[in-house]
């Protein structure tokens, strides 16, 4: 009985994340069938092609495409162009296709996440949490971008369910997978390295009913697999560069574009401005010492603006986060990375109501003393990451994870009081759950009445 109740409750969680790829699988096979890839999407897919066919493994795709030049590139992590350059070899090869793929990382994507809502709070947590997802402009946008986040979408859902298994049943096994999955995380967008301190470590020096001396232990399993994880590529990169190089050769441009007089007092107020770059003077040399010169150039007008700094980093803040000019931020990144500015809004507007039910949903764990941990974590995350460079949606991916499964607990607690009220005896209202040919609904309620004892409900 609870095995077949098992059965259904992961059959359930299959249709909800393929059902997830309909709207996405749609809009790109209507809008983007005819598209070429622009910006960061063109250095991901042009990257990647190169490594497939053998012409040089991250090289620069504008050096190489325009003047045959082998040029060493390290402007992104490796994580998402290898998961492209498999994508090439298996026969995945336009871009149309490779949006298309993403697409299935999307719905394992969202297969995770309901998982990681069924550690929070049980199986139904974890189907409404599948069924958000699945719904979500702002998960199911991404995949239609040619960008890391879909990848980031699912690796911190990763996370987030390791976290929470962690914390129930503490071992060096738990600790170091999450702390290889941080490490794969930082290697799809390198502010991700984050997750270690501000997820990894807190967690295990919180853990209850362990000492401390374990706990030590834990975290620094947990540190040790992350940096061993990084260690390739990090190497990789100090081999080829003349200025040290780590994650990327990013960081620089980033903060020049985030650094400058429009950025700070402009229309780009909190956001970036690539126009800075034209500004800035380059010596020769390869993309690290370009790196080095763009973080000087920002680090000195920083500096030299320091009284402003406060209402810069306030506008950082609120764009990351979508409450300081959001649809001038939309419309923005309509522009930079053709992000669709209606779907965008519907997005903003559910995201409004998921930070709505998150709060209550993190009250609810708290008041259940399951571990927030992840969540706080990824919180501190957003707002280093958006503080020391700018605000943008797609940044706020990993907060959108812990958003969908937040609420999914709101979602899941409100249904438990309707039940109880409905059946003071404390069982399931047999009306929704009459048989299993019923509504999606009503099998979600049967599902969860008969598995809770197997899933840890």
């Amino acid at each position: 009985m609870r095995r077949a109740a098992g059965r259904r409750w992961y059959l359930w969680l299959t249709l909800f994340s393929i059902g997830g790829l309909v709207a996405p699988v749609v809009w790109i096979l209507v809008s983007k069938r005819h598209a070429i890839p622009t910006g960061d999407a063109f250095i991901y897919h042009w990257q990647a092609s190169l490594i497939a066919d053998g012409s040089g493994w991250f090289i620069n795709p504008y050096s190489y495409l325009l003047h045959h030049q082998v040029v060493q590139s390290a402007s992104h992590p490796p994580f998402w162009t290898l998961v492209l350059a498999f994508a090439d070899v298996i026969g995945l090869q336009s871009y149309l296709a490779q949006l298309l793929g993403a697409c299935l990382i999307g719905a394992a994507a969202v297969f995770v996440t309901g998982l990681a809502a069924r550690e929070a709070a049980g199986p139904r947590a974890g189907l409404i949490a599948a069924a958000l997802a699945a719904l979500y402009p702002n998960y199911w946008i991404n995949y239609g971008l040619g960008l890391s986040e879909t990848l980031v979408l699912l690796l911190v859902a990763a996370v987030i369910l390791v976290s929470l298994q962690f914390w129930r049943r503490p071992s060096a096994r738990l600790a170091a997978l999450l702390g290889l999955l941080c490490a794969l995380t930082a290697l799809a967008r390198s502010e991700q390295a984050l997750l270690i301190i501000v997820v990894l470590v807190p967690l295990a020096l919180a853990l209850r009913g362990v000492a401390v001396r374990r706990r030590l232990a834990y975290a620094g399993v947990g540190v040790l697999v992350a940096l061993v994880t990084l260690g390739p590529w990090v190497g990789f990169n100090l081999s080829r560069f003349s200025h040290p190089t780590y994650l990327s050769t990013d960081l620089g441009t980033t903060l020049a574009t985030a650094n400058c007089k429009s950025a700070y007092y402009g229309l780009f107020l909190g956001s970036d401005d690539f126009r800075c770059l034209d500004t800035i003077t380059l010596a020769p040399g390869d993309e690290s010492a370009d790196d080095s010169q763009y973080r000087r150039v920002a680090v000195t007008y920083a500096k030299a603006h320091l009284t402003r700094l406060p209402v810069v980093l306030a506008a950082r803040l609120g764009r990351e986060f979508g409450f300081y000019k959001p649809i001038a931020t939309l419309r923005r990144e309509n522009h930079v990375n053709d992000r669709p500015i209606t779907l965008s809004v519907i997005g903003l507007v559910a995201y409004y109501l998921l930070i709505i039910g998150a709060v209550c949903g993190a009250i609810k764990l708290r008041r259940r003393r399951v571990t927030i941990v992840p969540f706080v974590g990824i919180l501190a995350e957003l707002m280093i990451a958006s503080m020391l460079t700018f605000g943008q949606t797609r940044y706020r991916v990993p907060g959108e994870v812990a958003l969908v499964i937040l609420t999914s607990v709101s979602i899941d607690s409100l249904v438990s009081r309707r039940s109880a009220t409905a059946t003071p005896s404390g069982g399931v209202d047999e009306g929704l759950a009459a048989h299993p040919g019923g509504t999606p609904s009503s099998a979600i309620v049967e599902v969860a009445k008969t598995s809770g004892d197997v899933t840890g409900g």
